[in-house]
């Protein structure tokens, strides 16, 4: 807990360097700073997507500076809402967390700039305010995580693949699919009708991100330089189903899905419409064995479940519901657009 020896909360600070909260006009230093971490650019379009309107909650950023004023690390959130059985509470998905190559000899696990730019960010936008926090890392963050800020490390991202070199999906005819009753569509405004779908077949999930009509429009189709599609399918005329994909070069990604467990053949018709239309070596996702009934259709549909190419991991850290590692390994439903890398 925050102020026990050796958790973020019991860092004395530094005189060399200022730690505070994001305030306006940081973006243009916080973008500097991601070009010189990750070596690739990001546009203020995106910064404010992801940071500014997300229609749950914004700017939740702790900031690094040296004496200079120079930005030097950071370490940022923005909030999720979940539903568990009955239960709805906030979490923070954790994304772009970053520090300059300048600092990282300075100090060590919790008197690391990193380490303090994190226990700035828990106390000020987690106790007392959200659930858990939860991120997907490599490695070497995992164990710094596990041994320095209360992190634990749920499980192996669920990477599934199907190679459509050996074993391709053959396409369903047009017929074949009214014969049964199915009817596809591109979506691009998701209304009410989407609302009423969570509350619908969110219990055959048990625990997963509302995955309602607000989330769904911020987090797919409002997205600058959009390159996802969605495609919902329906049942006489039902919304049975929808899903995302993308196509990230030879790779058709499915990126997130939900569908009503009374209807599990639509799973293998919305695939058998949409993978033969693209030019691609292989289908990827991410998803758990849970729930079992959506892990079956998986396994029929002959998605392998290999080791994630990144060594990732789901990684979570409680805050207001001490048992949520626990609840995840039992029960969390999430995708690759659960994260930050879709």
């Amino acid at each position: 807990m925050p102020g026990e020896p050796g958790a973020p909360g019991a860092v004395a600070p530094d005189s060399r360097f200022t730690i505070r909260a994001y305030e306006p006009g940081d973006e243009s230093a916080i973008l500097e700073l991601f070009a010189r971490a990750f070596g690739v650019s990001r546009t203020v379009a995106h910064w404010r997507w992801e940071f500014e309107q997300n229609p749950l909650g914004a700017r939740r950023i702790s900031l690094a500076f040296d004496s200079d004023g120079r930005l030097v690390g950071q370490y940022a959130g923005y909030p999720v809402s979940f539903r568990d059985g009955d239960a709805g509470f906030m979490a923070h998905q954790i994304g772009d967390t970053m520090t300059d190559v300048s600092v990282r000899h300075v100090g060590r696990g919790p008197t690391s700039i990193f380490g303090q730019i994190a226990g700035h960010f828990y106390r000020t936008y987690c106790d007392g305010q959200v659930a858990f926090n939860y991120g997907f890392n490599v490695s070497n963050v995992q164990k710094f995580s596990m041994r320095f800020l209360r992190s634990d490390r749920v499980e192996p991202v669920p990477y599934r693949v199907r190679d459509l070199r050996a074993d391709p999906i053959a396409r369903i005819p047009r017929a074949a699919r009214w014969l049964r009753g199915f009817q596809l569509e591109l979506v691009t405004d998701p209304g009410e009708e989407w609302d009423r779908f969570f509350e619908q077949v969110a219990p055959a999930y048990r625990f997963l991100t509302r995955r309602d009509a607000q989330y769904i429009r911020w987090r797919y189709l409002e997205h600058p330089g959009r390159t996802c599609f969605i495609v919902a399918i329906r049942k006489w005329r039902r919304l049975a189903g929808w899903s995302v994909f993308r196509v990230r070069e030879h790779r058709l990604i499915w990126g997130d899905a939900l569908f009503d467990p009374r209807h599990p053949e639509a799973v293998e018709v919305l695939l058998r419409h949409i993978v033969p239309g693209y030019p691609v070596d292989a289908l990827e996702a991410w998803f758990p064995k849970r729930p079992e009934w959506f892990d079956a259709i998986l396994a029929n549909l002959r998605l392998e479940v290999r080791t994630e190419p990144q060594d990732l991991a789901l990684m979570c850290v409680p805050f207001a519901i001490p048992d949520a590692t626990a609840r995840m390994r039992e029960r969390l439903y999430y995708t690759m657009g659960d994260s930050d890398l879709f």
